[in-house]
């Protein structure tokens, strides 16, 4: 028998290529239906199929062939491309991605009866019926359902369809009721009264909604209902309020609305995509690069290593010889640095890898909101390393649930004001020198830094002192604090305050730097500076009570030189005016508890550092010039060592530790 386990990460990366490929063909489908997306849909699925049987994977395989049989009548018999077909297809979508992902952890495979039943009975009606809404919560409802959240439970709504020859439907109503109560489900609301009238028609319980709040997984209850008889079809779905509280009295919201469509002058559609030649590439393992660039690393120290002896050589005693050897260190110079150039090449991806994946995720916030939202994408094509794409993944999605949830009004609202109806959504990216910039940004009500700064007080964020001195940029960037949040409540969306903070956090990580620009009424701007790679950077050198340090070049804001005079004393603390703001002063050697050293010049080195949000100036005995460094991981042989990124040897082969400018500035 043929060992499967060798080909089993080529599978894989096929199968997320096909995935991601269905997910954006169903988003083109919704917006500009086509005969050829379709089939582009038809010929993955049986990609993904075939594929999937080969490797004896035989649950993935039944569900893409019931996927297959949908296509296939799409094809064929035309139907209107309506909500409930995307929907449903998009649900079989996510049902595969949930078995790829217990194929690679290795997890027993989810039970997806319900999701089968639903594209069969998809296919068997020509007609496609809208599906019952999910109902809109009563204030003595809404508070049973924050009592529930509150203890830890979560929200979801319950829909299900009854097979057409179920007799006695409304009796079986009941039963699913009890049968989620028993599963520990506590019922908040239902589309269908609790009394059943005398004489009252069944075939209203064919199709109903119940509002729940459930511990653990969901999926338990959906595999539970699933098997009950006389059920042919469980969606189990997260819940987003249809109230607002506001001064305790609840206000309806609209309801759902479809996602709006992007314009076709701001996304390219898959189609134009096809019909472009491509580049023939070759996968090759991560680690494999990871070598490639630490044997680069390698070289790159040797070369700064030959060039010092070069010019060391050249000033003691200059001859032909040293000359050669210089000329010989240049060229090496070059080649190496060509050579890495073409190493890093390799671990550059597009940043489309990571874009494309929210297109589908604003129009499920569309949907559960019931806000008209669009996404604009552009500089699609800008290249960045592969590790820190998959890092800017969450910053990016909690962002987006943010604006939509937060930042974007509602349809009513937008129209008191004059604003489109939707709410867009704008994603950018483009180099910028030895940076790539991300720019996100909104159409949505703006953040208000005299609101900001009023609900941090509430919470005890900052003092009334602190406040009196906050300018407006600096209380905007107050959502950044840890358990920050305006919400009134909390939702499944956002409002727990625990978004912005880890934003601040990943991009810190990542050496990063981001900016807001917003007003209230016009919108806001997240402006997002990373680096391009974290394998080999910039450093510049310093020294600190006789030691050499490098702090990275891209958090390095300005270097200048001031007179002990300069130095203030602001509220407690130690401050410098820079540009005519205040910036936090230190001296390195304290802030790394490095004993003092004489100082013979009368004024004082600086550096002013930035990360994220944040910037401060730290004071050292000597700057060194800057050079080309390679990040060498420290071990875990340290321990926790938060305020170093890791470490590098110099060209005179001593080592060199490399400080976590993210960790300074914000302890």
């Amino acid at each position: 028998m043929m060992d499967l386990s060798a080909y089993r990460d080529i599978f894989i990366e096929e199968l997320n290529d096909q995935l991601e490929r269905m997910d954006q063909s169903l988003l083109e489908l919704e917006r500009s239906p086509s005969v050829g997306l379709v089939q582009t849909l038809f010929r993955a699925a049986h990609t993904i199929k075939g594929s999937a049987s080969t490797m004896d994977f035989r649950e993935l395989s039944d569900l893409t062939h019931e996927v297959e049989f949908a296509l296939e009548w799409v094809r064929d018999k035309k139907p209107e491309i309506n909500s409930v077909l995307i929907d449903t297809l998009f649900r079989s979508l996510d049902a595969m991605k949930v078995l790829r992902d217990q194929y690679v952890s290795g997890q027993p495979f989810q039970n997806f009866k319900s999701v089968v039943a639903e594209i069969q009975s998809l296919i068997q009606k020509p007609v496609i019926m809208e599906p019952v809404k999910a109902p809109a919560l009563k204030k003595s409802e809404w508070l049973v359902a924050q009592e529930a959240v509150d203890a830890g439970h979560q929200l979801f709504s319950i829909r299900i369809t009854l097979e057409t020859a179920c007799v006695m439907k409304a009796a079986r109503y009941f039963i699913v009721r009890q049968r989620i109560e028993e599963q520990g489900g506590r019922i908040i609301a239902a589309s269908l009264a609790d009394q059943v009238a005398s004489g009252e028609d069944d075939d209203r319980y064919a199709n109903f909604v119940i509002v729940a709040a459930i511990t653990g997984n969901p999926q338990v209850i959906q595999v539970e209902l699933s098997n009950e008889s006389d059920v042919q079809i469980v969606v189990v779905e997260e819940y987003v309020k249809d109230v607002a509280v506001v001064h305790n009295e609840p206000v309806a919201v609209q309801e759902r609305a479809e996602a709006g469509a992007v314009e076709p002058s701001t996304e390219k559609s898959l189609s134009d995509d096809r019909n472009k030649g491509t580049q023939p590439t070759v996968r090759v393992n991560v680690e494999r690069l990871d070598h490639l660039m630490n044997l680069v690393g390698e070289l790159l120290i040797d070369q700064t290593s030959l060039a010092d002896l070069s010019g060391e050589g050249a000033r003691s005693a200059p001859s032909p010889l040293m000359q050669s050897i210089g000329g010989v260190s240049d060229h090496m110079g070059r080649v190496i640095k060509e050579l890495q150039e073409g190493v890093m090449k390799t671990r550059m991806l597009p940043i489309d890898q990571l874009f494309s994946r929210f297109p589908r995720l604003v129009r499920d916030l569309s949907q559960k909101l019931g806000k008209e939202l669009e996404l604009i994408i552009q500089g699609g094509e800008t290249e960045l390393d592969r590790m820190i794409i998959e890092e800017l993944s969450d910053p990016l999605i909690h962002l987006i649930r943010n604006s939509a949830d937060h930042g974007i009004e509602s349809r009513e609202i937008r129209e008191q004001q004059g604003k489109p109806i939707k709410g867009r959504i704008t994603l950018t990216s483009f180099h910028e020198e030895n940076h790539v910039v991300i720019r996100y940004s909104d159409d949505g009500k703006g953040i208000d830094g005299e609101r900001i700064k009023a609900s941090a007080l509430s919470k005890g964020l900052i003092t009334e002192e602190q406040a009196s001195h906050l300018t407006e940029q600096e209380a905007v960037h107050l959502i950044f604090e840890p358990g920050f949040s305006t919400a009134s409540s909390v939702s499944e969306v956002s409002g727990r305050g625990v978004g912005m903070d880890i934003v601040r956090s990943q991009i810190g990580r990542l050496n990063g730097i981001i900016d807001i620009d917003t007003a209230p009424g016009r919108g806001t701007t997240f402006t997002i500076r990373l680096p391009l790679t974290l394998a080999i950077i910039k450093g510049l050198l310093v020294k600190v009570s006789g030691r050499v340090l490098i702090i990275p070049m891209y958090n390095i804001a300005e270097i200048v030189r001031i007179d002990p005079e300069d130095i203030q004393t602001i509220q407690g603390q130690l401050a410098i005016l820079n540009h005519g703001r205040i910036v936090p002063f230190h001296w390195l050697r304290d802030k790394l508890n490095y004993p003092p050293t004489n100082r013979e010049s009368k004024t004082i080195p600086l550096i002013i550092v930035r990360s994220v949000d944040k910037t401060a100036a730290f004071a050292v005995d000597e700057i060194m010039g800057n050079q080309e460094v390679v990040i060498k991981s420290l071990g875990s042989y340290l321990g926790a060592m938060n305020h170093l990124s890791g470490a590098t040897i110099l060209g005179n082969g001593r080592v060199a530790v490399i400080l976590d400018a993210s960790y300074l500035v914000s302890h």
